[in-house]
């Protein structure tokens, strides 16, 4: 006989997971943080929970339109869905609830210290190549 947690049409959800803050080691596997952020669509998945840590899957999908440039929110949806949201829970980072379509974050100190690592860096490159750009150019 199988057991309530073992069954397949089971939709009680396990509450007997608890959230990272209350974990005494939140650290990650070696290369996790960076495995994390190497993704241009993570990071701004992350940045985005840091300053909304409770948001809804819609308003995920319309951060992520409007950081793409694009107007195809199933490609949005799909890529949250199955990719980055799945990823990011696994590692405790943030609670997908895909029946009530809200993302809770967690937060991480280590993942928020690189994403201020990796702001830092674009607009020191940003700055930079406008720099690069005001200067005259040589003359023959």
């Amino acid at each position: 006989m199988m057991s309530n947690s073992e069954d397949p049409n089971d939709t009680h959800f396990d509450t007997s997971r608890r959230h990272p803050e209350e974990e005494r080691d939140s650290s990650l596997p070696p290369g996790t943080v960076e495995r994390i952020l190497s993704e241009p669509e993570r990071r701004a998945l992350c940045s985005y929970l840091v300053d909304t840590p409770l948001t809804t899957i819609d308003d995920l999908v319309d951060h992520f339109v409007q950081w793409n440039g694009t107007s195809n929110r199933e490609t949005a949806l799909i890529r949250l869905h199955h990719v980055h949201l799945p990823m990011l829970e696994d590692y405790g980072i943030l609670t997908y609830e895909a029946r009530s379509e809200t993302v809770r974050y967690w937060g991480h100190e280590e993942v928020e210290r690189r994403l201020e690592l990796c702001r830092s860096v674009s607009e020191t490159d940003a700055a930079q190549s406008d720099d690069v750009a005001d200067r005259p150019k040589n003359q023959t």
